[in-house]
Parts: structure tokens; sequence; C-alpha cells
């Protein structure tokens, strides 16, 4: 799981930071935001998280971004495939250069479409005492102790995690969203989270952290709908600048991978 963790912070902070970009890799992420059957995935507030300064704190429009996601209907195992498809056909080459690259494409559409329901219930769940989406909690609790997370800032952050000079604070690790993060995994993809994992965050937040219970306080706020396609009126597309729309579907696999660091 920490090596899953940290790759996947890597790759999310590489894309943010990429100086150059296959105009055949930006012609498939901007035409996957731009497609009507990604409305599901908010792209419109995914895109504005990057259309603001650098060195600007991006928490205040990821929780945009949720809410609004979490608001829509889920995606389709159809819209997960095409999207999939898009990403690993179009860009490929980047993906490869990150160690990201497959020789199983169904396979990767499979495993998506397993996991996604889980990773929305996660990355949606509220602190009801807190007012908070988990992942902004989370994201804030890490803000707090490093420094803040501009784009900018989390690169930074992702070389001294790796170098062992960052940590996650014990009080975001052992939060309420976390237990029932790590609830939702067990219950969903038993064995997928090892016994000596388990074992450390039982010694480090006691044994009611993995007892199984969910806190009281925390809610789930994921739509229960599936999304339909929204037809656009006649006219062109939005278009999104190649270095919003790489940064843009970088930031979800950097948020994603954020829910997890506690479990590496």
């Amino acid at each position: 799981m920490r090596s899953l963790t940290i790759a996947a912070l890597i790759a999310g902070a590489s894309f943010v930071s990429a100086q150059s970009i296959s105009t055949q890799c930006q012609s498939a992420l901007q035409s996957i935001l731009a497609s009507p059957d990604a409305q599901c995935l908010n792209p419109s507030g995914l895109v504005s998280i990057f259309l603001q300064n650098s060195s600007t704190s991006v928490i205040a429009p990821v929780n945009t971004w949720l809410v609004g996601l979490c608001a829509q209907g889920a995606c389709s195992n159809a819209t997960l495939a095409a999207v999939t498809t898009n990403v690993t056909t179009g860009c490929s080459a980047e993906l490869s250069s990150l160690g990201l690259g497959t020789n199983d494409p169904t396979s990767l559409i499979t495993g998506i479409q397993e996991a996604y329901p889980v990773v929305r219930q996660i990355i949606c769940l509220k602190d009801t005492s807190a007012n908070q989406l988990c992942p902004t909690e989370l994201l804030t609790d890490i803000q707090n102790s490093f420094g803040t997370l501009s784009i900018t800032g989390i690169e930074t952050f992702v070389g001294s995690y790796i170098a062992g000079n960052a940590t996650i604070p014990k009080d975001a690790t052992c939060s309420d969203c976390n237990k029932e993060s790590f609830n939702l995994i067990n219950q969903n993809f038993p064995g997928l989270i090892p016994s000596g994992i388990s074992s450390n965050l039982s010694a480090e937040c006691g044994s009611s952290f993995i007892d199984g219970s969910s806190p009281s306080d925390i809610t789930e706020t994921a739509s229960t709908s599936i999304s339909s396609p929204v037809v656009r009126k006649s006219g062109a597309a939005p278009v999104f600048s190649g270095k919003a729309v790489v940064a843009g579907a970088a930031s979800a696999l950097v948020l994603v991978s954020s829910v997890f660091v506690v479990l590496a």
C-alpha cells in the first residue's frame, strides 16, 4: 500500500509539473473533459483548480470540485471504460514514462470499474462535526503541518514525504474520516490492507480504529443515482488550455491518493 500511494502521488505531481505533453494526449484529455458523458466527474470544477496562481492553496477549489462531483450521479461502467480507454490510448507514452503503462487494458478497465464506487464513497465522506468533506479535512491537516498545498507545494510535499522529511500528523492519521475509509476498504476489498498496516494503525490509533464500527459523525454524501449524459446545446464545446487539461486530470489522481496516505 505504501508503494502504491507513493507511486500515485509521484505520478500526479509529475503530470502537474509537466512542461510538455504530446498533442495526442492533450486531445485525449480535452475530449474527456468536454464530453457530456464525463459530467459525472464534474470536469468544469476539476479544471478550475488549476486556473489560479500556482502558489495558491488548491484546497478550496478542490473542495468545490468535490462538492459538485459528489452531488452528481455516479459514472456508469460505460463512461469509466471510455475514459480509461481514451487516457491509456491517447497518453500511452506519458503513462509509460511514469511507469504506469499497461499491457492489459481490459483488466485495467475492470479494475477501475470495481474500485470506482468505493473510491467515490471515500472521497465523498463528510465529517459532520467539522462540517467538512473528509478529503478536504485531510488535505487541510497536511497543509497545517507541512505548508501551503499549492500546485508547487504538492510537488514539494511529495519529495519531502519520500525523503522521510514530511509526515502525516497523528490527528489526521487517526481521524474518524480515516477510520471510516479504512472500514470501507476492508468491507469491499477484504485482505487488500496488509495485516502489518492494520497492526500499526491499531498501535498508533488504538484498537477501536480497526474494530469495524462506523463513527457517528461521518456520513456519506455521494449521490446514489447514475449520471445520464448531458446534451449540449448547439455550438462549440468548451475549450480548456493544455495546461489546465493536464493539471486538472492529474488533480484527481493526487486527491484520491491523499485519501490513502494514512495507509502508507
